[in-house]
């Protein structure tokens, strides 16, 4: 059932700026505008690409707009007067017009604005949005298991859970005057992949772990219960070297990651074409977190050739390459800080792994092609050549993508930068789609 902001959220939206107006409170969907509403694909047509801003990011961000302007109207979320100052002046030192981008300010905006909210498409042809819980990516689970034998140190390392993040996709409906569709379920938006026609695939790792408690009939009632969703197909992986937060992922292979957004390794392409991660066996062979994602994938792979859209015809399913591991030698520290900050320590990882202060662990960048954007006559994507694949492949897979989206222009982008936290192009834009018809 939608529900109402509270009067809380409301007072935090006296700090919302759309083009520097401040917007009244209170909207809500209701049943007339959601009979007929659907959540919209990222290969429709798009009204506008969101970015967020966070230092340490500024050359990353600015070259997603410098990419993406030519292409769509960028709006920015960022947390306040300060942060949008710094962002209008980033983007003049690429040569781009800063007045031309639309601003809102919210105090808890993330750098990776596709996980704060979910867009669609009502019953009038209007844009709105899904308000999934929020669960700051599972951390309290993740403070959990990584702290099981002590019930104290588990509670600590939960209390830096951002929980009132879970309010940011409210907030910016009214900030939009948009209307909201609430669901019990909690994900983060670069976990949500549908065809905008009413199928969603979803990674059962992740569902699970977001919701604790609940069975995957119970997850999957809930998912059909979304604006105009018809059918669910499941897989059971994500990418390897896509953990939950930091993680080891086998030996001294640690990662930082969601664990297991699908916009790291499955994508739509048009209504029933998805583009699947994929390691043949030469790469396989040359790195033990390849031959696990060759694994995963490979049974992610039978899961979707063996199931049909929601017209119930069969997806047709195209293979594009993992880039090449990426990895760097990380030495942990002693601090026992366990907050969500930039830091590895000993402390990040289970007693039972007995890992220590000045110990060397490999992590590795949670690297992949599948976190594009499209923006219209657009596909922008990640490239990396410089950070050790073969131009050959990266060549391949520009090929496989032009041919996936016939009519659009495809770009590439350094994302290192967000690699290293768990990120991409994608997860750090949100697509508003275009009204319909």
């Amino acid at each position: 059932m939608p529900m109402h902001l509270t009067r809380r959220h409301c007072l935090q939206l006296a700090g919302a700026v759309l083009a520097g107006m401040a917007l009244p409170c209170g909207v809500q969907a209701d049943g007339l505008a959601m009979a007929g509403a659907r959540m919209t694909a990222d290969f429709d047509p798009v009204a506008a690409i969101w970015l967020g801003y966070d230092q340490g990011h500024e050359a990353f961000t600015a070259d997603l707009a410098k990419a993406l302007m030519p292409h769509v109207p960028i709006k920015m979320l960022v947390r306040d007067a300060q942060a949008q100052a710094k962002a209008m002046s980033v983007l003049r030192s690429q040569g781009l017009n800063a007045l031309q981008v639309a601003f809102v300010q919210d105090a808890q905006a993330p750098f990776f604005v596709r996980d704060g909210a979910v867009f669609g498409v009502d019953g009038r042809n209007k844009p709105f949005i899904i308000d999934f819980q929020w669960t700051h990516y599972g951390w309290s689970n993740w403070c959990r298991r990584t702290f099981a034998g002590s019930r104290t140190q588990a509670r600590d390392c939960a209390r830096t859970d951002d929980l009132e993040s879970g309010g940011l996709d409210q907030r910016l409906a009214s900030s939009l005057r948009l209307s909201y569709f609430s669901s019990p379920l909690a994900v983060e938006g670069g976990g949500v992949e549908v065809n905008g026609r009413g199928l969603i695939i979803a990674n059962w790792t992740l569902w699970r772990e977001r919701n604790r408690g609940l069975s995957r009939e119970t997850i999957e009632k809930y998912l059909l219960a979304l604006p105009g969703m018809r059918k669910v197909v499941w897989v059971p992986h994500g990418l390897a070297h896509d953990p939950l937060h930091r993680a080891t992922i086998i030996g001294p292979y640690v990662g930082w990651g969601t664990g297991g957004h699908t916009d790291e390794f499955v994508r739509f392409a048009n209504e029933n074409t998805v583009l699947l991660a994929w390691v043949d066996d030469a790469q396989a062979r040359s790195h033990p977190v390849a031959r696990l994602n060759q694994q995963y994938m490979q049974s992610n792979f039978e899961a979707l050739s063996n199931s049909t859209d929601q017209r119930g015809r069969p997806l047709r399913v195209i293979k594009v390459p993992l880039p090449r591991i990426v990895e760097r030698s990380v030495v942990l520290s002693a601090s026992a800080n366990t907050a969500y900050s930039h830091e590895w320590t000993a402390a990040s990882f289970p007693a039972r792994e007995r890992r220590k202060e000045g110990d060397t662990v490999k992590q590795l960048a949670t690297t992949s092609y599948l976190n594009h954007v499209l923006a219209n006559d657009l596909v922008l994507l990640p490239t990396y050549v410089e950070h050790g694949t073969p131009p050959q492949q990266q060549e391949q897979v520009e090929k496989i993508y032009a041919a996936a989206f016939p009519g659009r222009t495809v770009k590439v982008i350094d994302v290192m930068n967000a690699n290293w936290v768990g990120g991409g192009a994608h997860c750090a834009t949100l697509t508003e789609p275009a009204l319909q018809g």
